[in-house]
C-alpha cells in the first residue's frame, strides 16, 4: 500500500528466491522476466572453460526498462505496492524512481542483498543458478565492486534487509494518548457545527470543508470516503491508532479482519498485516467480520450530521 520495494544485489544475491520463498510474485517486476517476454535465450560462450551458455537475452533492455517503467507507474497510479527484482547497484538505479515516490505519495524501501554476501560466494552461486540465469563472472565482479563504492542508499529511501521486508509491509498504530480528546468529523456535518482545533486534541475528517479549512494541520488526519480520494487524493484510507491505552482503526466502512491479521502486538504496541493489500481495497463494502480483531470506527455506521467524540 503507497510502499515501492526495490531488491539491490548481484546476480546471485538471493534476490528472485527470495520473492518466490515469501510468495510475492503477485507483486514484484522482474526485469529478467520482461527479457524472456520480449525475447527467447540466445547462447553465449564462456571460453575460459569451453562451455556453451544458453542465457537471458541483453539486446532488449532499452525495451525492458521501458516496460519497467511503464508497468511500476501504472501500479502506483492506483496505490499498489510494488517490488521491482533487478540489481539496482549504482545510487542512479534507485534515484530514477524519485519522481515517482514523490509524485503518487510512496515509500521507497531498498532491500539490501549484497550487505552479508562476499564476492567468493556469488561468483559461487552464479556457477550453480539455473542455466540461463547464469551470467558473466566479470559482472558479478564489477556489479561488486560498484556496491563497495556506494553501499548506501539515498536520502529519501529506507535501506532495509530482507528479513525486515515483513516488517516494512506492516502498519504500526499511532500513539494518540497526549492527546486530550480524540473527535471524528463525519462528512455531514454543517460548518456551524465544527469543532474548534485546538492543539491538545486530535482529529479525523471525512468532511470536504472540515478539511479545507483545517486538513494542513499536523493534528488533522483526513480519511477517505471513496476510492477516488483514496487514490487520487492520496487520502488515507484507514487509520490505526491507540488512545487511552486502547486499540482503534477508523474508516469509511468495516475492514475485514482478513486485511488485517495477522496483528502483531508487543509491549503494548499493535502492528497490522495491510501491506500487501491495494489501497483502494480498503473503500471496498464487504460484510464485516462477526467478531473484528480491532474495535473500529466506520463512517458507515455513524451518524454523518453529528461529531464523534472517541473519548
Amino acid at each position: 500500500m503507497r510502499k515501492l520495494f526495490l531488491l539491490r544485489g548481484a546476480p546471485g544475491s538471493g534476490k528472485s528466491s527470495f520473492i518466490v520463498r515469501h510468495h510475492l510474485m503477485p507483486y514484484a517486476i522482474s526485469r529478467d522476466q520482461i527479457r524472456l517476454l520480449l525475447a527467447n535465450l540466445t547462447v553465449y560462450y564462456q571460453e575460459d572453460a569451453d562451455v556453451l551458455h544458453q542465457v537471458i537475452p541483453r539486446h532488449v533492455t532499452v525495451r525492458t526498462e521501458q516496460m519497467v517503467d511503464h508497468l511500476v507507474e501504472h501500479k502506483m497510479e492506483h496505490g499498489e505496492t510494488v517490488i521491482v527484482d533487478g540489481t539496482h547497484i549504482v545510487p542512479s538505479a534507485i534515484e530514477h524512481f524519485k519522481p515517482w515516490v514523490d509524485k503518487y505519495h510512496y515509500e521507497c524501501f531498498v532491500v539490501d542483498f549484497m550487505q552479508h554476501n562476499t564476492l567468493e560466494n556469488l561468483l559461487k552461486r552464479n556457477q550453480t543458478r539455473m542455466h540461463y540465469d547464469w551470467v558473466k563472472p566479470e559482472v558479478v565482479k564489477q556489479m561488486y565492486r560498484s556496491y563497495e563504492a556506494h553501499p548506501e542508499v539515498p536520502y529519501w529511501a529506507h535501506k532495509i534487509i530482507p528479513n525486515q521486508m515483513d516488517h516494512a509491509l506492516s502498519q504500526r498504530e499511532s500513539n494518540l494518548d497526549r492527546y486530550a480528546h480524540v473527535i471524528a468529523v463525519p462528512d455531514q456535518v454543517e460548518e456551524e457545527d465544527f469543532p474548534h482545533v485546538h492543539i491538545s486534541n486530535f482529529y479525523f475528517s471525512f468532511n470536504e470543508k472540515f478539511t479545507e479549512k483545517y486538513g494542513t494541520y499536523r493534528n488533522v488526519v483526513s480519511i477517505a470516503k471513496t476510492e477516488d480520494e483514496a487514490v487520487k487524493q492520496f487520502k488515507l484510507p484507514y487509520f490505526v491508532f491507540k488512545f487511552h491505552h486502547k486499540h482503534f482503526l477508523i474508516s469509511a466502512y468495516p475492514i475485514r479482519n482478513e486485511m488485517l491479521d495477522p496483528i502483531r502486538k508487543v509491549k503494548g504496541v499493535w502492528t497490522y498485516s495491510t501491506g500487501l493489500y491495494n489501497v483502494a481495497d480498503f473503500i471496498k463494502k464487504f460484510p464485516e467480520n462477526s467478531k473484528q480483531h480491532v474495535h473500529q470506527f466506520n463512517l458507515s455506521k455513524l451518524d454523518p450530521t453529528r461529531l464523534l467524540h472517541i473519548w
